[in-house]
C-alpha cells in the first residue's frame, strides 16, 4: 500500500461524504453516523498495516457467526463437540 493509494483513498471518501447530502437529501436531518467517521480511520490503518486484504477479519466473524447459530439446547459439552467436528474435516 503506497501512500499515494491511502491519499486518493481518504480524498474519494471526503468527496463521496460531502456530496452524501446530495444524492440523499433526507441525511440533511442529521449527523453524520459512526461509520462515516471510522471509514476516515482505515486512512490510518491503511498507512500502519497496508493493504486491507492482510488484516481484515472477515473469516473469523464468518466462523463465529456459524458457531452462534449452531442450536445448542443450553447443553453443555456439545460447543466442543461442534468444534470437533470442524477440526476433524
Amino acid at each position: 500500500m503506497t501512500l499515494a493509494r491511502a491519499t486518493a483513498f481518504r480524498s474519494l471518501l471526503k468527496q463521496w461524504v460531502d456530496g452524501l447530502h446530495e444524492v440523499h437529501p433526507h441525511t440533511k436531518a442529521h449527523q453524520n453516523r459512526t461509520n462515516v467517521h471510522v471509514a476516515f480511520h482505515l486512512y490510518d490503518f491503511l498507512i500502519l498495516f497496508g493493504p486491507v486484504i492482510s488484516w481484515w477479519c472477515f473469516p473469523f466473524e464468518r466462523l463465529i457467526g456459524t458457531i452462534q447459530k449452531v442450536n445448542t439446547n443450553n447443553h453443555i459439552g456439545g460447543m466442543i463437540r461442534l468444534l470437533s467436528y470442524f477440526y476433524l474435516l
